[in-house]
């Protein structure tokens, strides 16, 4: 079992997590497995599933998923497949095999209706499953987003921020996706990113994607899970035109926030923040629901009287 795109840090960093109570498991599924971080909570919030971004991988959100334990029953977070250590599904890396992999991971993953986290192209995925399967899914936590449509010739444009053919590439990369520049590990960072998206199947997987894989206007609209938006007055990656498609297609009860220093990936960069506001939604959903549900037992009994 190859894994496709993993550091000896991000080896390190992953042993580190399975000491700190998030274990490491294995999902047969149709393309081949699927690794996946996942622990026990102490708390009685619902499970949290977070699904990472494009090239990135679960352990590299470890800070949150180690902080979440204390609140929540369970976490889970997948290497989507061709990610972290998650290998090539057999067919390849491309949208279909993403998809069809990560749904049965997730299908056995959760066992209760959970709370999906989704960043970046992990938010793409957040929806797709919500839409598939509403009955596993108690709440929507999109951060930075992916999936709004580009007419083509601009999607194209966009996709060639993740091509990154040089170095000087990378490192511009690495500047756009924080708030601020990690300057002291900046050129290690700008290492890694470059490795994971010269891949052979990361590369094949970005040429093969059109503005048709993404997003259509009645599909957000038919979300029915409770939803919340969080887009980073610093973000670099994602144009803004992508945060109006959410706030002009969102159900009216979906609620988008932008946070100030806070880029692309700012569960990295404000861990705590991300894992307060998550506890907060949690328990404003849940407690949503338990108020619905006496409503609607007070409604029999004024019926039944």
């Amino acid at each position: 079992m190859k894994p496709s795109m993993f550091s000896l840090p991000e080896r390190m960093g992953l042993r580190l997590l399975n000491a700190q109570g998030l274990r490491s498991r294995w999902i047969d599924g149709p393309g081949g497995p699927v690794h996946s971080l996942e622990g026990e909570g102490r708390g009685e919030l619902p499970p949290v599933v977070l699904l990472h971004g494009l090239s990135a991988n679960a352990a590299a959100y470890g800070g949150y998923l180690r902080r979440m334990l204390v609140h929540s029953q369970r976490v889970v977070a997948p290497d989507m497949p061709g990610h972290g250590l998650s290998p090539v599904p057999r067919g390849g890396l491309n949208r279909d095999t993403m998809l069809e992999g990560g749904f049965a991971a997730l299908d056995r993953l959760i066992e209760a209706p959970a709370i999906l986290v989704g960043n970046s192209m992990g938010g793409l995925g957040a929806i797709r499953y919500a839409l598939a399967r509403p009955e596993k899914v108690r709440g929507l936590v999109l951060v930075s987003p992916g999936g709004a449509p580009m007419p083509e010739p601009a999607f194209q444009r966009f996709l060639d921020a993740f091509r990154l053919s040089s170095y000087n590439d990378a490192l511009a990369f690495v500047d756009k996706i924080f708030a601020r520049s990690p300057r002291l590990l900046r050129h290690a960072v700008a290492v890694g990113v470059r490795e994971r998206f010269t891949h052979p199947a990361l590369r094949g997987l970005i040429d093969g994607i059109s503005s048709a894989d993404m997003l259509r206007p009645d599909e957000l609209a038919a979300l029915r899970a409770p939803t919340l938006v969080i887009w980073g007055s610093e973000e670099r990656i994602l144009p803004r035109s992508h945060l109006a498609f959410f706030a002009d297609h969102l159900p009216a009860g979906a609620r988008i926030e932008e946070w100030a220093g806070f880029g692309h990936i700012g569960f990295l960069e404000q861990v705590e923040e991300m894992v307060l506001r998550t506890v907060r939604f949690a328990r404003e959903i849940s407690y949503a629901g338990r108020a619905s549900t006496l409503s609607g037992q007070r409604d029999t009994l004024a019926v039944s009287d």
